[in-house]
């Protein structure tokens, strides 16, 4: 291995240890009462997050119209649903998108 891939990769590993550091400390002030297992699950899911990766569910129209299918119904004998799935699946996620 050469000198720059190795000090490259040193500065790599400190920086990953300082991240997990970190977060270790975090971890005593926020739930202090933790055991080892949960504290090391709850790093795992903290360091996932600070990955920078967008993670956001969407919902798709196929799903929007699968949901109210199988929970609507149409009291007349001969009456087509009609539901727009674009709209209504744009809707729930700005809704659920919401910070309130």
């Amino acid at each position: 291995m050469d000198r720059a891939k190795d000090s490259s990769f040193e500065g790599i590993r400190r920086a990953a240890s300082e991240r997990v550091f970190a977060v270790l400390k975090c971890l005593d002030v926020l739930v202090p009462n933790a055991t080892p297992r949960q504290r090391k699950k709850l790093a795992k899911k903290i360091l996932t997050l600070c990955d920078g990766q967008d993670r956001s569910l969407r919902i798709t129209q196929a799903a929007v119209f699968e949901m109210v299918q199988r929970n609507v119904q149409c009291i007349a004998k001969n009456c087509p649903l009609l539901i727009f799935a674009e709209p209504l699946s744009r809707e729930l996620n700005l809704f659920f998108e919401r910070n309130d």
